[in-house]
């Protein structure tokens, strides 16, 4: 909120500055040479009508018309003139920057144009027609003085969202910048030294040739940030192809979007079964927070038909765009929208959606772009549920669902070697349940499973996240409890019995009280490893059933 504040004051700072300077030297200005200014503030507009826009600002061939009013009419008018030049060239075609960005950018070129002067006077300068070879060292000074003070105005206003942009640096704006420099300061002098024999109408036949050199720059920057999109794109692909998780897979998508379609935040949306709703599985940017705690149900509103139809959308207004009336979230804070879903060969698999703050910040182009990136991510995304699917087959218990032996042997040696590491407890609970045979000899096989499918899910909402649990093999449950002491597992072991115990089971179409009892063992108390761990706690359990069952027992008590 600090740099916001901090961002906004500068900016006004700038345009008050610029905007009083121009007050103040309005006297100054020749009226009856008005019909020249606005030859002057036209051909300004040109330029900046045909400029080339990327992120870190804008190349026009403004400059030959800045240096030209500046060596025939003065610092007076050639401030008046630039200034006016951009306030009505992108107050008219605003490319849907906020008023103050227009403003902002008419100022800037007054304090900037007025350093410069103060540098070339300083040298000993002169203007007009009688500009000589001992003017050409100030002319430098006075190119370079522009150029410098210009970028630094502009690098400070961009300043705030310049990280947004990893894919051109402010180096390459300054590189292309300088170039028009290079280019139109000839021609700005020869439209200043031919004022005297042909006036301002006849110079400006040298302003062409600035127009096509801009033209030429057009191209090449064009040619250039396609190269570095492509590449890009490359290494997004190259990322995407190596074997990852599957949130590493979404933090890449979302980073590297960022780098060829700048926005302000994004989202990408995984169908859930479980919550029944394409869900957020993974965000970046300022409300990187809530966005993870939303979600969009199937074919509702304009996020969820886009999903549902499997068709990438673009929102260049929120507020003028008749979809999206009366649509909560995204819409009601961005102006500016893309959704491209991912798609597998069969389902959607969620979509990738960002926003920016300013209408009309993306094109077809930046949707096209992004739909590549989407068709790459949907196979990578595809690939890592796949595996997951597999790695959850391999680990989960086939009928209870909670996880199985063998997993819980590879989490119980990690968990002891951190416990180890970090000197704290680890313990470790075994159930079993009372008189199983029982029911399977008396209601059969198929009763007994639906109570160990019952019993795994009321151990597992009773643990919680404190611990794992899995299913050690027939009717016997192990908990892994990381951090906690025998006291803590005693209580937490005493709470299951006690839940089971008052808990009713499916048996034969009829509920049924079952009994359980529990051993408890801790480490470092009771073993210093994992297999004597496990002994203790069996062993305790083992006592446990010798003692009258449904009851639970420490390994302490068998000391």
């Amino acid at each position: 909120m600090a740099g916001r504040a901090g961002h906004i004051f500068y900016t006004w700072l700038i345009i008050l500055l610029g905007f009083g300077i121009l007050a103040r030297l309005f006297s100054a200005l020749n009226l009856d040479l008005g019909r020249e200014f606005l030859i002057m503030i036209a051909l300004g507009m040109l330029a900046e009508w045909l400029g080339v826009s990327f992120p870190q600002g804008r190349l026009t061939g403004g400059f030959a018309v800045v240096l030209s009013s500046y060596l025939i009419y003065g610092p007076a008018a050639a401030a008046w003139i630039s200034a006016l030049a951009a306030l009505f060239s992108q107050g008219i075609a605003n490319r849907g920057n906020p008023f103050r960005t227009t403003l902002f950018n008419a100022a800037q070129y007054v304090p900037v144009l007025l350093a410069a002067d103060h540098v070339y006077a300083k040298l000993g300068g002169q203007r007009g027609a009688g500009l000589g070879l001992a003017d050409l060292l100030p002319l430098l000074a006075f190119i370079a003085a522009y150029l410098l003070v210009n970028h630094l105005l502009v690098y400070l206003y961009l300043l705030p969202g310049r990280r947004r942009y990893p894919l051109l640096a402010w180096a390459d704006a300054f590189r292309w910048d300088a170039l028009t420099y290079l280019f139109g300061t000839p021609f700005g002098v020869l439209m200043g030294l031919l004022y005297q024999q042909v006036g301002v109408a006849g110079s400006l036949l040298l302003f062409l040739p600035v127009l096509i050199g801009q033209f030429v720059l057009r191209l090449y920057v064009h040619v250039e940030l396609a190269n570095r999109e492509l590449f890009a794109l490359y290494q997004v692909a190259k990322k995407l192809n190596e074997r990852l998780a599957l949130e590493d897979i979404l933090e890449i998508v979302l980073k590297e979007a960022r780098r060829i379609v700048p926005y302000h935040s994004g989202v990408i949306y995984l169908w859930s079964e479980e919550r029944g709703a394409y869900a957020a599985a993974a965000a970046a940017g300022v409300f990187a927070e809530s966005l993870r705690r939303s979600a969009v149900p199937k074919g509702e509103g304009f996020l969820g038909q886009a999903m549902e139809n499997g068709t990438p959308e673009i929102v260049f207004d929120a507020r003028s765009d008749p979809r999206l009336k009366k649509e909560p979230g995204l819409p009601q804070v961005y102006r500016s929208l893309l959704v491209v879903p991912l798609l597998s060969e069969k389902e959607t698999l969620g979509a990738l959606v960002i926003g920016d703050k300013r209408p009309l910040a993306f094109d077809e182009h930046h949707l096209h772009t992004l739909g590549i990136i989407g068709g790459q991510a949907a196979i990578a995304v595809m690939n890592a549920l796949l595996v997951r699917r597999l790695e959850h087959s391999a680990n989960t218990d086939a009928l209870t669902g909670i996880y199985n032996h063998r997993y819980f042997c590879r989490q119980i040696e990690g968990e002891h070697r951190r416990a180890k590491e970090a000197g704290r407890s680890l313990g470790l609970v075994m159930l079993d349940v009372d008189s199983f045979k029982s029911i399977n000899d008396r209601y059969g096989h198929q009763a007994g499973d639906a109570v160990l499918c019952e019993l795994a899910r009321v151990i597992r909402d009773e643990v919680g996240e404190k611990g794992i649990v899995a299913r050690y093999g027939g009717e016997e449950f192990v908990i892994a409890l990381p951090g906690l002491d025998e006291a803590d597992c005693l209580d937490l072991a005493e709470q299951i019995r006690e839940t089971v115990r008052e808990h009713y089971f499916p048996v034969d179409g009829l509920p049924r009280q079952v009994r359980v009892s529990l051993g408890v063992a801790v480490f470092p108390r009771h073993a210093h490893d994992v297999a004597g761990l496990i002994k203790k706690a069996d062993r305790a359990l083992y006592r446990a059933k010798e003692a009258g069952k449904d009851r639970v027992v420490s390994a302490s008590a068998l000391l």
